[in-house]
């Protein structure tokens, strides 16, 4: 354990609900030996009793969401409804058994490799994990996201650091979440909201986190997976960076199946304005020209917000101006919505530079990369 003296990160004065940083941290971690020594069973209840307060608050929740992310209310349910199938489905496996993981060997003095003593093993909580939430899904990779129920699950206390996209939601969706543990008997500090960059990079630091989730960009990810292991005591980092999710498109696919392909890529590189993690950023096709005549009209809706909405035309930009590296189609957006871009290269262009297909474009644009043989991919 670090011996250096917590930090002090003021309040963020912006956030009505924010306070200091030490603050939090020792409630997290005064909270921590209540909850790894709570029963599964209480674990459980804790979810389920979180899970039942954010569908009861969803019609406070939703046009919140849907006014800072500008999603679609019908993307924004669905997205809450999974948000709590996952908060029940650890509880389920809590109140099971599943998630124990408990190993029994009995001792055994006629053991061939000689006498073996009793030896059991379970799973045992970290203690404090702090969960940096992501833009592009304000419920189910946020506040009680993924990461945030199956730390809680296991026993951790949870700080999220709240993603600047969704400010008022993450301070909702905490509260509501908050008073739900509190009500079912989960102890005071289990979850507790941060806000502000400086904030969660001292949080990182600080001796009392003893985890971090993460959800975003492979440059914001790697800085904090650096302060995390740099760390007199290193910690796991668990992150999800950003990819260019390459796609092949094979000769024998293409003239078998022109137009499902075309149709597949037009859904997936528009899907949620390309804000999804599985956004094919590079394709390599055996022509480009071909390509782009066979794709169906493109749409997109409007992005997230503008930071990141500036951020993809600055990325974009960055790329097409690269050695090797042209437009092949670009679908103008209208009323603030973005442009839709499809750029080319070749794989001559990426034996150069390859990191052409390794820089993510977070948005609807991709880059195709025209191929010669299956064997030159």
């Amino acid at each position: 354990m670090s011996t250096t003296a917590p930090r002090t990160t003021p309040a963020d004065p912006t956030s009505p609900t924010a306070e200091p940083l030490d603050a939090v941290l020792a409630r997290a971690a005064s909270a921590a030996g209540a909850a790894r020594t709570a029963r599964p069973a209480d674990r459980a209840r804790w979810l389920t009793a979180a899970a039942d307060a954010l569908d009861a608050a969803a019609e406070r929740l939703v046009p919140v969401a849907r006014r800072e992310s500008r999603l679609p209310e019908a993307r924004l349910s669905g997205e809450l409804r999974r948000t709590t199938f996952q908060c029940r489905l650890f509880a389920e496996r809590l109140a099971s058994g599943a998630l124990d993981d408990v190993r029994v060997d009995h001792a055994d003095a006629d053991w061939p490799m000689g006498a073996r003593p009793d030896i059991r093993r379970t799973m045992v909580a970290l203690g404090p994990v702090l969960v940096f939430a992501a833009s592009n899904f304000p419920f189910a990779f946020s506040v009680m996201g993924g990461d945030t129920v199956s730390a809680l699950a296991a026993g951790c206390p949870v700080v999220v650091k709240a993603h600047p996209g969704h400010p008022e939601l993450s301070r909702l969706t905490a509260a509501v979440a908050a008073d739900a543990l509190a009500s079912a008997g989960a102890p005071a500090g289990l979850l507790q909201l941060i806000e502000g960059e400086r904030t969660g990079v001292d949080a990182v630091r600080d001796h009392r986190i003893k985890a971090v989730g993460f959800t975003g960009s492979t440059r914001g990810g790697r800085h904090l997976f650096d302060l995390a292991a740099g760390r007199p005591d290193p910690i796991p980092f668990y992150g999800e960076l950003g990819s260019t999710n390459p796609v092949v498109v094979t000769p024998a696919g293409w003239a078998e199946r022109t137009a499902d392909i075309a149709a597949g890529f037009a859904t997936s590189c528009t899907l949620g304005s390309g804000q999804f993690c599985t956004q094919p950023g590079v394709v390599f096709v055996p022509d480009a020209d071909a390509f782009v005549a066979a794709l169906p009209p493109l749409g997109a809706g409007p992005m997230l917000n503008e930071v990141i909405g500036a951020g993809y035309a600055a990325a974009l930009d960055a790329l097409a101006a690269r050695d090797g590296v042209d437009v092949a189609l670009r679908t103008a957006g209208s009323d603030g919505h973005p442009d839709i871009v499809l750029l080319r290269t070749t794989t001559d262009a990426v034996r150069a530079d390859p990191s052409l297909i390794s820089t993510e474009v977070f948005g609807p644009a991709s880059l195709l990369v025209e191929y010669g043989s299956l064997a030159d991919v």
